[in-house]
């Protein structure tokens, strides 16, 4: 494994660590609603089982194990924060039917016992290598088990993040490629999917977006996600020096009803 790409997993794992603890704010709602949606789309019989990849607090894995009730999910996640997390609404909810891994996709071991539906929410663009992760997955399926993949669309919190990111340019930081970028149509990932050997693969897009109702609550949404880990790069005064002007920026977008923030979602469906 190349040293890029140990460091690459090193930031991702640090940066879900750091937000963990408010990870499941109400101003990002969004990966709740989500999660129910794919679970829709998956269609779960209640003995079935479950592998839940890039699990983060649980939003699919805690919705899942609601539905499963003769079933079993087993959560999967590089976060160790985000598991306990997950883990103690686990517990607060009373759900036993949780197994939680502490992985990484690259170190899933071949099941005792193959899964009849995978689900992966808003993780398979953070891997350097995205098809290595789903030959992953689809390892984890039983034959004509179900894979199911939410990923962002073009257009994702427009036109918040483009001031965003043309202000942190301009204190001399250079962010990194957004990732979800890879695959944010559904071309783009009916042919990942396609090539990794998942069949009669389909897509679904919905718009997740909603009003929030001042600046304030979009600086919320940067410092409790990926973002954070740029910002933490300011300095303590250019950091406050930033946040006031971005957020009078972005106060400038309010409608009467708040500011937009658009989350068109692609939910991308492969069977083994």
């Amino acid at each position: 494994m190349s040293e890029a790409h140990d460091e690459h997993k090193h930031k991702v794992t640090t940066t879900f660590n750091t937000v963990c603890d408010s990870y499941d704010c109400e101003e990002l709602r969004f990966f709740r609603s989500s999660a129910q949606r794919m679970l829709d789309l998956l269609s779960l019989t209640p003995d079935e089982r479950l592998i839940d990849v890039a699990a983060g607090t649980g939003h699919i894995t805690l919705a899942a194990a609601q539905r499963l009730n003769a079933g079993t999910v087993h959560s999967v996640d590089l976060s160790e924060g985000m598991l306990q997390q997950a883990s103690d609404k686990a517990r607060s909810l009373g759900l036993s039917n949780i197994v939680f891994h502490c992985s990484d996709l690259e170190h899933l071991e071949k099941p005792d016992q193959v899964f009849d539906a995978a689900s992966c929410g808003f993780g398979i663009f953070f891997l350097p290598d995205m098809e290595s992760g789903l030959r992953a997955i689809h390892g984890q399926l039983r034959p004509g088990g179900r894979f199911i993949m939410s990923t962002f669309m073009e257009g994702m919190q427009e036109p918040l993040t483009d001031l965003f990111l043309d202000r942190i340019q301009a204190y001399g930081l250079e962010p990194t490629p957004l990732s979800w970028k890879r695959v944010d149509t559904a071309d783009k990932a009916s042919a990942l999917l396609g090539t990794i050997g998942f069949k009669s693969v389909e897509t679904h897009d919905e718009q997740l977006g909603y009003y929030l109702p001042d600046a304030q609550s979009w600086w919320i949404v940067l410092w409790n996600s990926g973002y954070r880990g740029l910002l933490m790069q300011l300095e303590e005064d250019a950091l406050e020096r930033f946040r006031a002007e971005h957020l009078e920026e972005v106060a400038s977008q309010a409608s009467e009803q708040g500011i937009w923030m658009d989350i068109k979602v692609l939910f991308t469906i492969g069977y083994a």
